[in-house]
């Protein structure tokens, strides 16, 4: 076989993405992992004590230094405020003389009332050198744009402040997080700094320098091998998909070699000689393959720093012996594993199968019915521990589940991908070309289900990623038009002066304002904070918060799931204390009152103003005109549902994005196994093609013959993973969210269509060479005996 590598070349191809997107992922995790290293390692230094406290004063910093066998200290301020309107967190820095920080604007900081900030914060607050900080009274001047080093930052890519470091302390309060401390003995000086008073007990952290930086990048690491873990079982997805492509590949070259078998059988090779000889043509097409596939995951690892030069520099993006090793091995492995079927059927050829003049392999029985029973066994119990994980809201038992079914569908897949097929083909029955196609799915079952097994096995973790992401997001859309009654709330001295100028804004449709308290709710004998508004039933109505409507004076609204509906609660605040009725209102972050119970507890309740937009308005425009029509109110501050609706709808199409980019590597890998097989096939039905041709089919009914077969696999990869896409998405978000809030279903039936009309795109063009070089194919040289 290794005399026409070219026929090896899709299995090699299916090998080199599964090894490069491992690779790749393997480099990533321990790049992340370093580059953290070095930032938190930069901020060390050569300190030998690491001190971190809440608040720690210039005072006691001075008590430290003067401590016998320390060298020196070097205090840090990491602070945090608001800044803006509306308001957006910064951190407050210190910035370290001589460090690494680069400037990319302006100039360092010279006098006490200049800083500089990062990239993050100009884009956040649309600064630029020369402004003003962005807080009430401010008197200090931005004088340039930075990029933090790893001395400054440990977090580049969040809003800073950079400054000197009396600049910096006094924005932080006069007070420091960090000290690093210097000295010889860095065991004896922990124990000593320790025991002053101000850090004593549980005040402060004290740590040895290396110890601090050590158990910092293993909790980093350990989200790390999380995010990894994720990775890798895409990975493991990729070498599952190529798994079949290989398994096919040889399957179908070993049929084609019989004759050539079967003389070496003749010539005296024995079972073991043949089986080896198989298993070590596909660890040489393995191992070249996975040198290829390194080298793509590592060249394609190290564009990262071009692309998020804050995370990864070319140092860091350097694999080690684990990312180089472990992916080749895996490669070598998994073909091996999908030759070995393959291999142990070379070793059934008869040595009179040389003497045969009718070669052509017969493909055409299904399975067996230990394989059928084992199929119909896994599909059941997947289907009933869907259900399972669905009822009881567990995850673990849904993956489980999934893929127990799939496993299922998998190995019945001779029996109904053909039948399916030939359903789908029935429409084109009545010309000759659609009549062939459908034929040719049902007389090679097996082949058809592993061509069409590759390719459903990406449309079904697509679908079920789609279908899950908008049930998701429906679901949490619906979760949080109940967590809050209005879209916008302004908190702080509301006047009606203030709601009048709100209300004039265009894009509002009504205002409410009311008061806002903190209580404790006791229930059960255990007692929790929360946060109540008074409420009438006019201004529930107008904001649609039906479930604190018609509420009685001795009801609150809560969104407890300890508490159950109707239950005796007692609500206290400010010494005084109501007795009052339970409410429920699933996942609501605020409770609600009659404003009189609002007056009985908190009479001194801040006020707050409810905002109701018009069903036009952009919310992120209005809450941008709310905040500059108040802008010379800093005492105000803005909540909007619409950040933390924007923030789950960015993050949920981020984690879209990459999911669906990551699984295209497998579904790549399977239109790679569609092209390879019908490749092969090809070479396979030489002779039947050369007939078809002496019979009167011409070249361009050849391929439209090629390229129908390939539609109608790849239409019942599509609708069949689609629809098996649907099912686990429902049970997989039921199972990971139905205990904490209703779940409501949505299909997004324009990108399913859209995946299914990829599908059978992605099939065709998988056949278009296959059916050109059949199409080429001379009836007489064809016939020919070979």
């Amino acid at each position: 076989m290794l005399r026409e590598p070219r026929r090896l070349l899709s299995s090699a191809l299916a090998i080199v993405l599964g090894v490069a997107f491992t690779c790749a992922t393997l480099i990533l995790g321990s790049s992340l992992s370093r580059s953290y290293a070095d930032q938190v390692a930069g901020r060390v230094k050569d300190a030998s004590v690491v001190v971190n406290a809440a608040a720690i004063t210039p005072e006691t910093v001075a008590q430290i230094n003067a401590l016998p066998g320390v060298t020196g200290t070097r205090p840090l301020v990491e602070s945090g405020r608001s800044a803006g309107s509306p308001a957006y967190y910064v951190q407050i820095l210190t910035l370290p003389q001589g460090g690494s920080t680069t400037v990319l604007q302006g100039r360092l900081p010279t006098g006490d009332s200049e800083i500089v900030i990062n990239e993050a914060m100009a884009q956040a607050g649309h600064l630029k050198v020369g402004d003003r900080a962005p807080w009430p009274d401010s008197t200090d001047t931005i004088v340039g744009i930075v990029k933090p080093g790893s001395d400054a930052s440990a977090y580049p890519s969040q809003p800073a402040v950079l400054a000197p470091d009396k600049t910096a302390l006094r924005l932080a309060d006069n007070t420091y997080a960090f000290v690093m401390v210097s000295g010889p003995d860095g065991a004896a000086l922990a124990a000593t700094i320790k025991a002053l008073p101000a850090l004593s007990g549980d005040k402060a952290t004290v740590a040895e320098a290396a110890a601090w930086t050590a158990k910092k990048i293993e909790a980093f690491t350990g989200n790390t091998a999380i995010t990894t873990g994720i990775l890798l079982t895409f990975g493991v997805i990729a070498f599952f998909v190529a798994a079949l492509v290989i398994s096919n590949t040889f399957s179908i070259l070993v049929a084609q070699n019989t004759r050539r078998l079967a003389l070496l059988r003749c010539l005296g090779a024995s079972r073991a000689q043949t089986f080896r000889q198989v298993l070590g043509e596909a660890v040489i097409t393995a191992a070249i393959a996975g040198v290829v596939g390194l080298g793509a995951g590592w060249g394609l690892v190290s564009l990262l720093p071009r692309f998020a030069p804050d995370l990864f520099d070319l140092n860091s993006v350097t694999p080690d012996a684990v990312a180089l090793i472990t992916p080749w091995l895996a490669g070598i492995a998994v073909t091996v594993g999908a030759a070995a079927l393959p291999a142990l059927a070379a070793t059934r050829v008869p040595p009179l199968a040389a003497l045969r003049p009718d070669l052509t392999s017969s493909n055409g029985r299904p399975i067996g019915w230990v394989r059928t029973v084992a199929g119909l066994a896994l599909f059941v119990l997947g289907v009933g521990a869907l259900v399972t994980a669905a009822l009881q809201h567990d995850l673990v038992i849904g993956l489980a589940g999934g893929v127990l079914n799939f496993a299922g569908v998998l190995l019945l897949g001779p029996w109904w991908i053909p039948a399916a097929a030939a359903a789908l083909g029935r429409p084109f029955r009545a010309h000759i070309v659609g009549q062939l196609a459908g034929e040719n799915t049902r007389r090679t079952p097996r082949r058809a289900a592993t061509t069409a097994g590759a390719l459903l096995i990406g449309t079904t973790l697509v679908s079920m990623v789609l279908t899950g992401a908008a049930i998701a997001s429906a679901t949490i859309e619906d979760t949080i038009v109940r967590r809050y009654p209005a879209e916008i709330m302004v908190y702080g001295p509301v006047t009606p002066q203030i709601a009048q100028r709100v209300g004039a804004v265009n894009g509002v449709q009504a205002t409410a304002q009311t008061q806002i308290a903190s209580v404790e709710v006791e229930a059960n004998g255990r007692k929790s904070e929360s946060t109540v508004l008074g409420l009438t039933d006019a201004t529930a109505a107008t904001f649609g918060w039906s479930s604190a409507q018609n509420l009685a004076p001795d009801e609150i609204t809560l969104g407890s799931s300890t508490i159950s509906h109707g239950s005796p609660v007692t609500v206290s605040a400010g010494g005084a204390s109501l007795r009052m009725r339970a409410r429920i209102v699933p996942q609501a972050s605020l409770s609600a009152v009659r404003p009189e119970v609002i007056a009985t507890l908190a009479p001194d309740a801040e006020q707050v103003l409810l905002v109701k937009l018009t069903s036009q308005a952009d919310p992120t425009t209005v809450l941008g005109d709310i905040g500059a029509a108040l802008g010379d109110n800093p005492e105000l501050s803005l909540m909007s549902s619409h950040m933390e609706r924007d923030s789950i709808a960015q993050a949920f199409s981020t984690v879209l994005i990459v999911v669906l980019g990551l699984l295209a590597v497998s579904v790549l890998i399977s239109l790679v196994g569609v092209g390879n097989t019908l490749g092969l096939s090809v070479l396979e039905r030489r002779r039947e093609t050369a007939l078809l041709r002496a019979l009167g089919l011409d070249a361009s009914a050849v391929r439209r013959l090629l390229g129908g077969e390939a539609l109608l696999l790849g239409g019942v990869a599509g609708v069949a993973g689609v629809l098996l896409g649907i099912g686990y998405g429902i049970a997989g978000i039921q199972a990971l969210l139905g205990e904490q809030t209703p779940v409501l279903i949505s299909v997004p039936v324009a990108q399913l269509l859209l995946l299914v009309g990829l599908s059978l795109g992605l099939a065709w063009v998988a056949s278009v060479l296959p059916a050109g070089r059949a199409a080429s194919v001379s009836p007489a040289a064809a016939l020919a005996q070979e």
